[in-house]
């Protein structure tokens, strides 16, 4: 009998205790269930969102503004999230006159060509310069390479200026291909004037 009464007992406590807590009651909800879940492991945003052979791209047709990204004191990190080396002696995030490598460790292309690094430097002007991989012929192609206006003689020989000369800007931006310094590259790129 005292098994029947201690089973009763038991009963009736677990009855009691279930009467208290009703569904909605927050003690109800079990920890594991109130806690919420760990977000999944991701590249970071910023690295997401960067797409290094666009901002080549853009840049080596005169689109692009490297000069003010590479003077962001975060922009070095961003390239290395993206898998971008930079050259130790490349002066990300400095502001005024800049030059620097960078080198992608991701396959990369321009215009179909295989790029083996960046080249940039501006101060007094500026030089966006992409060595890839191809010949003479098929870096000019790829850009519809002319002998270049006088102007530009002293430093360039093929490109394709962005504008008409006029009186206030007698360099306009000019997109230029030459030879690279290994055999095998050219350089593909976008050269700004003072002036």
């Amino acid at each position: 009998m005292e098994g029947r009464i201690a089973g009763a007992g038991a009963w009736l406590l677990a009855l009691a205790l279930s009467a208290c807590v009703g569904p909605d009651d927050e003690n109800a909800k079990s920890p594991v269930a109130a806690a919420p879940p760990s977000p999944p492991a991701t590249v970071p945003a910023a690295a997401a969102a960067f797409d290094f052979a666009a901002w080549v791209a853009a840049n080596a047709a005169c689109q692009g503004e490297y000069f003010a990204d590479v003077q962001e004191p975060a922009f070095a990190q961003t390239l290395r999230q993206a898998g971008v080396a930079v050259d130790p002696d490349s002066n990300l995030g400095d502001v005024g006159p800049g030059w620097g490598t960078l080198t992608p460790s991701r396959p990369t292309r321009l215009h179909g060509f295989r790029v083996r690094r960046v080249d940039y430097d501006f101060g007094s002007g500026s030089t966006f310069a992409v060595v890839v991989e191809a010949s003479a012929e098929q870096a000019r192609a790829a850009i519809g390479a002319q002998p270049v206006p006088e102007a530009y003689r002293e430093y360039f020989k093929l490109g394709v200026p962005t504008a008409k000369p006029s009186e206030d800007v007698p360099m306009p931006d000019l997109r230029f291909v030459r030879a690279g310094e290994q055999a095998g590259t050219q350089e593909i790129g976008c050269a700004a004037f003072d002036g």
